[in-house]
């Protein structure tokens, strides 16, 4: 309404995504003036894991971008159930079927829900691997990173589903907090895994 501008979530959601990528870049180039070559170790399979949970973690973030867009936190404001049900029974509620991983709420809420699940599944995966590897001291003192943050992105965005029916248009509440740190939290996020990565590369 008035001044306000309207983004579509599909929009929305690819601007994330490349200002993320940039954000990545720039980090890692960093990380090439900042960190020594003898704390790097090489291992093919935790690297192709690696791989896995971050191609994971972008399309969570697609998803956390088009929850935004979409503004489909309130369309489903329970946990751990969504309104009542585990699996949704109106998943496919719109006629054109592949529409409705871009434009149903409950769709779109599932999907942003279970890829958590998924992502902080994998993590968990990942340190158990690391912790069976002899590491570089860097990577020893910092392998746990990844882990601590997505629980506390799970946390953030458990607490930012409950806190939607707080919203009062025009005003800064509960949920706003809620969803601004859950959204800082997945660049931290991000950019921890990044971290990994330059310190676990794979056999050339």
């Amino acid at each position: 309404k008035g001044d306000a501008i309207y983004v579509k979530p599909t929009r929305l959601a690819l601007h994330f995504i490349f200002a993320l990528g940039l954000l990545c870049y720039t980090f890692w180039f960093a990380l090439q003036f900042l960190i020594p070559r003898d704390q790097i170790i090489v291992n093919n399979k935790l690297r192709k894991l690696l791989w896995f949970i971050v191609a994971l973690l972008t399309l969570q973030l697609v998803y956390g971008a088009l929850m935004a867009g979409n503004k489909a936190a309130t369309a489903a404001p329970t946990w751990p159930s969504i309104n009542g049900q585990i699996i949704p029974s109106n998943l496919m509620a719109q006629p054109e079927g592949f529409l409705n991983l871009l434009d149903n709420k409950i769709t779109i809420h599932f999907i942003h829900r279970t890829l958590a699940y998924i992502i902080l599944a994998l993590m968990v995966v990942l340190i158990v691997r690391m912790q069976k590897l002899q590491l570089s001291p860097l990577l020893a003192k910092t392998r746990k990173l990844p882990l601590i943050i997505v629980s506390m992105q799970v946390m953030l965005g458990i607490f930012s589903v409950i806190t939607s029916t707080n919203i009062i248009p025009g005003k800064w509440g509960s949920f706003e907090w809620m969803a601004q740190l859950h959204q800082l939290t997945a660049m931290l996020l991000l950019l921890s895994l990044v971290w990994v990565l330059y310190l676990i590369r794979s056999r050339s």
